[in-house]
Order: structure tokens, then C-alpha cells, then sequence
């Protein structure tokens, strides 16, 4: 009982911890990279950049500020890219961005007055 005492105590006042960490990935041959900016309904604007190469497929992104990666997955018409909880769905001009936990939908259209780069 002591010793649990003792090390919650220390837990308790440890001060938190903030890692950061890089990745680095080698997709091969990339065959294009191309960055969308979407309007959103009652959202902020969404920016995605799609990188391709080969079989590797991903839309990177933040999601309220945080960096994510989400990689491609089957879909049936469209494209569909999934990261943690998330799902971008995309197809034409739209871009769906599902939560399934918080069971949110966010409804986007490709955007003409902000710059593609």
C-alpha cells in the first residue's frame, strides 16, 4: 500500500512529457502530388495535399490543428482515405470528412477562391 502511495504521489507531480516525432518513409517513385483546399459547412477551410506513388496513396491534412496521414482505402466510386476514426471521402469537386466516434459529418466543395499550390 505504501509503495503505491508512494509512486502515485510521484506520478502526480512529474511534470508531463511532450514528444515529437518524425517519420521518414520512402514511398518510391512518387507519380504526383497535388494540393486541394476545400470550403466546408461550418468548418474552416480544409487544405489536403494527395500524394501518389505507385500503390501508396495518402491525403495529408490537419484535423482541428493536429497533423494527420490517412491512406487510401476500396471504395466503390470516389476515393476514400481513412486515418484513425476519421474518413475523407472524396468525389468531383466534394470532400466528406466523417468522425465514426463522435458520429460528425462535415460536407466540403472544392474551392475556387483559395489558391491551389
Amino acid at each position: 500500500m505504501r509503495f503505491t502511495l508512494i509512486a502515485l504521489t510521484c506520478l502526480t507531480l512529474a511534470p508531463p512529457v511532450n514528444a515529437e516525432t518524425t517519420v521518414n518513409l520512402s514511398l518510391g517513385a512518387v507519380d504526383s502530388i497535388e494540393t486541394m483546399t476545400y470550403t466546408c459547412d461550418a468548418a474552416a477551410p480544409l487544405r489536403v495535399q494527395y500524394v501518389n506513388a505507385g500503390e501508396n496513396t495518402l491525403a495529408l491534412t490537419n484535423i482541428k490543428g493536429t497533423p494527420r496521414i490517412f491512406v487510401n482505402v476500396v471504395s466503390g466510386s470516389g476515393a476514400r482515405y481513412v486515418s484513425g476514426a476519421d474518413t475523407l471521402s472524396t468525389k468531383g469537386t466534394t470532400a466528406l470528412l466523417e468522425n465514426q466516434m463522435d458520429e460528425t459529418k462535415v460536407l466540403c466543395g472544392q474551392s475556387s477562391d483559395i489558391p491551389q499550390e
